[in-house]
């Protein structure tokens, strides 16, 4: 997701210089008690921070001669998270092969190139070899150093993978690395946090005799390395400047594992700073426990850490993402659950208990990919994608190998997307140049890297495929315009067809039409969803490792997974966050959106995206309007197409004064324009991949506060009154689905129980003129409705249709909460009408009032 100042995207951000002073200080009282949702202020642009130190001496095989000094930067530096660090470097040795020819990849213990440069993640400021998280020697006794003995590979990653990034350097001395930076939540024996610095190592291996040949020949007991002696590089034998020296390289006096001895030699340390995580926190009870959605679990960490850390009514939170979704939806309406549900989709069937929904910030589903150039190794940065592609990719239509050698089911078909005449349609070689698509490999490594549970993250992602015309063709069976068809096993019957909320592959059928033949059940380990969820797709991705698995069992009985491609030789696409996909520096494909453009996930389209959604009138929630004609969104070429708000279900009835004042904190701090929906990675802002709330959500959002601290039995949307739970035991299950969202069945007619409140749900902003959901005027193009005495009326005359196929109607002005909300207002009304007449725009509801509170808030916020 790429970031933009927020600043140029605020309507009237040039006008701040005209306001008057005198205003601006007669208005500070009233701004201070104002609602959240009547102004904006402006975000603060998360720079990324970089680091540029001096590297060593570059050496130059040719002369046998050492030239001058390199360079090393890191970006970021200061304030992380579990995230991903880009390292690059100038002036280095280039990689080549052993006779001296470039290269443009290399992997772990490559006995084939030269002069690769290893990149480690390491505890402290100043590290050595045993502090490196995979090195060789880590966890090893330090005051050895590389005279430790051997042990025949040690333990080099004890608590996850690797994060270890090997990479090649150019012809003309540069190269990079991404390397995904480990906090004390991922690797305890590491240790990173905001109290404990650590470090990046870049260690370019120039070679010399780091295995102890010439003390062998010396007759040194010491077996002591000799990294002046470069006549080992490239011997034909030893090559002692590869990295199976490195690697693995056992000295030849001692067996100790002295290999990377030289090669450490050369290291160049860059600190790095962490910012407090939860785990910062002093352990304490938790004031409310909250499920589901792990698609906000970035910015919801990020938030959990700024409010247990606060030095004033500190709240602690205990959150868990696992389990779905769905799942979460119901646990909370059936109040077994937690105390908050998180999620993207609504609960159609009416309310069995009191609630609301809260949007916390907008997001969007991201699909990313890590495909390299195979001529230079480099990655490409660039990739288009539409519905119908995603189709193919996500039901297996793809024929992996050549026609008369492909199962039934897909012979015929390209064998992989970068050979599908569409797919390069759509990204011709001016697009990428100078850069090109690989060829297809003779494992399915294309297939995306999908999450294999039930989520909201596929419900959406499906209902926006199966929404577009040409896409919904092909699932039906109707050939591309070039002639290839879907996969049958997807074809109804035998499959249900999309929207689904869980990828589960269909075809398990044979790869090679020969009777007995071991590889005749390809199909079935070709494309395994991952049921670790999105932390599992992401570690898979950028461990480079594919999810098939091979078809031949192994002396085990085992089918062992497909190995990691190898960085420069990259193939990969996977489905995630925009929150992750930010936080680990992944490429992000453009996708065709309704209005015919090609779209990446951005604050600027996902804010687009947001601000075109219509309100639900059921439920008071937004959704995107896939599949409608004429909608603000099918007119809208800068909006993203998979953007989703992420909603708190909150209860507004059965809660203790504490649990309700502590739900109701939380809402109202991670929603605070100027505090939790700052962007950056401080503990309490907003995390980078996120865009914040809209003004329309934000007066849903400070509604939905004062419903939970009331206690007031507020519903969603136009809803007046709870089902009893013996009429809806599984109310979450009663839902279908469609190209238009999440669509209720129908249900019985539910009991006439009066609200006990008199008034709407959350939609309401509790203001006179205000929409449901809204802050002022709406947005123009916002879909919705003035609110007013005939609401149901003012819904059908609507330009912009609501999320079908729920009823129309608006609910009725929350009198409940324009009291409160109003009421500090009033109590200073006199005193600020004696400063300066301007400020009656402010309390009356108008809509230049409503923009003139937005101008003077980015004023005096410094904006």
């Amino acid at each position: 997701m790429k970031v933009r100042d927020r600043a140029l995207g605020r309507p009237g951000w040039y006008s701040r210089a005209g306001l008057s002073a005198v205003l601006a200080c007669a208005l500070l009282a009233v701004l201070a008690v104002l609602p959240l949702g009547a102004g904006t202020v402006q975000q603060a642009r998360a720079d990324a921070d970089s680091k540029t130190v001096t590297g060593p001496r570059v050496w130059r095989p040719a002369t046998g001669t050492y030239g001058p000094t390199g360079t090393v930067t890191v970006t970021p530096t200061s304030s992380l998270t579990d995230q991903v660090v880009h390292v690059s470097w100038t002036g280095f040795t280039p990689t080549t092969t052993i006779d001296g020819q470039p290269r443009t990849s290399v992997q772990v213990a490559d006995s084939s190139a030269i002069y690769a440069v290893r990149v480690y993640e390491c505890r402290g400021s100043d590290p050595g070899p045993t502090d490196c998280y995979g090195d060789p020697l880590y966890g090893g006794n330090p005051a050895a150093g590389f005279q430790q003995p051997n042990r025949g590979g040690g333990l080099s990653a004890p608590e996850f993978p690797s994060n270890m990034a090997i990479a090649a350097t150019a012809p003309n001395g540069t190269g990079q690395a991404d390397l995904e930076v480990f906090t004390a939540v991922q690797s305890q024996s590491l240790g990173c946090d905001d109290t404990h610095p650590c470090s990046i190592v870049v260690e370019p291996n120039y070679g010399g005799d780091a295995l102890g040949i010439d003390a062998l020949l010396n007759n040194d007991p010491s077996g002591a390395p000799n990294c002046g002696d470069h006549s080992y590089d490239r011997d034909g034998g030893t090559n002692q400047a590869t990295d199976a020296t490195v690697a693995g390289g056992g000295n030849l006096v001692n067996n100790n594992e002295t290999g990377e001895a030289c090669a450490w030699a050369n290291h160049v340390v860059v600190p790095l700073s962490f910012a407090p995580t939860a785990t910062s926190c002093k352990v304490a009870a938790a004031d409310f426990t909250m499920a589901g959605l792990e698609m906000a679990n970035r910015a919801v960490q990020q938030w959990r850490s700024g409010l247990c850390l606060a030095t004033t009514d500190p709240l602690n939170i205990q959150y868990t993402f696992s389990g779905g979704e769905p799942q979460a939806r119901s646990a909370f309406l059936r109040q077994s659950g937690a105390d908050v549900a998180l999620t993207a989709l609504p609960d159609t069937s009416p309310a069995p208990r009191p609630y609301v929904y809260a949007p916390l910030a907008n997001s969007a589903i991201s699909v990313v990919f890590a495909v390299d150039n195979p001529v230079t190794g480099r990655p490409i940065h660039t990739m288009r994608l539409n519905a119908r592609l995603l189709a193919k990719e996500l039901t297996q239509s793809y024929a992996i190998e050549p026609a008369g050698s492909a199962p039934a089911s897909v012979d015929g078909n390209p064998r992989c997307i970068f050979a599908d005449p569409e797919f390069l349609a759509l990204n011709p070689p001016s697009l990428i140049a100078p850069e090109q698509w690989p060829s297809c490999p003779n494992t399915p490594s294309s297939l995306p890297i999908v999450v294999g549970g039930t989520t909201d993250l596929v419900q959406q992602l499906t209902s926006w495929i199966a929404a577009d015309p040409d896409a919904e063709s092909f699932l039906q069976g109707a050939p591309d315009p070039w002639g290839m068809r879907i996969d049958p096993y997807y074809l109804r019957p035998a499959f249900s067809g999309y929207p689904v909320d869980s990828f589960v592959p269909q075809d398990s059928s044979g790869f090679h039409r020969i009777p007995n033949d071991p590889l005749s059940n390809w199909q079935q380990y070709e494309w395994n969803p991952l049921l670790g969820g999105l932390d599992q797709v992401a570690r898979q991705f950028l461990s480079n490792t594919p999810t098939c698995q091979s078809p031949i069992m192994d002396g085990s009985g085992k089918h062992p997974a497909c190995a990691a491609e190898v960085q420069g030789q990259r193939q990969l696409i996977a489905v995630l966050d925009t929150g992750e996909a930010e936080a680990l520096g992944m490429p992000e494909a453009q996708l065709l959106n309704a209005a015919g453009s090609f779209v990446a996930p951005s604050l600027s389209s996902i804010e687009a995206a947001a601000t075109d959604m219509p309100v639900s009138p059921q439920t008071g929630t937004q959704q995107l309007p896939y599949g409608v004609p004429d909608s603000a969104y099918a007119r809208d070429a800068g909006a993203y197409p998979l953007t989703t708000v992420q909603y708190a279900m909150v209860p507004t009835a059965g809660q203790s004064a504490a649990k309700a004042t502590a739900i109701s904190q939380f809402v109202q701090q991670v929603t605070n324009p100027g505090g939790g929906q700052v962007y950056g990675r401080n503990p309490g802002q907003l995390a980078l991949g996120y865009a914040d709330l809209t003004q329309t959500q934000q007066a849903q959002a400070q509604a939905a506060v004062q419903h939970v601290a009331a206690q007031d039995g507020a519903l969603p949307g136009n809803q007046t009154a709870p089902v009893s739970p013996s009429a809806s035991p599984t109310a979450t299950a009663s839902t279908t689905t469609g190209p238009g969202g999440v669509q209720p069945l129908a249900a019985a007619p539910a009991p006439a129980i009066a609200n006990p409140n008199g008034t709407g749900g959350a939609g309401q902003a509790g203001a006179p003129g205000l929409v449901p959901g809204g802050s002022g005027a709406a947005p123009e193009g916002d879909g919705k409705a003035a609110a007013g005495p005939s609401a149901a009326a003012a819904a059908e005359t609507s330009s912009e249709p609501s999320l079908a196929p729920v009823a129309a109607g608006q609910p009725a002005p929350d009198r409940a909460g324009l009291a409160r909300l109003l009421l500090p207002v009033v109590l200073i009304a006199g005193a600020v009408l004696l400063v300066g007449g301007p400020a009656v725009l402010l309390l009356s509801g108008t809509a230049a009032g409503g923009q003139l509170v937005a101008r003077l808030r980015r004023t005096v916020g410094g904006g």
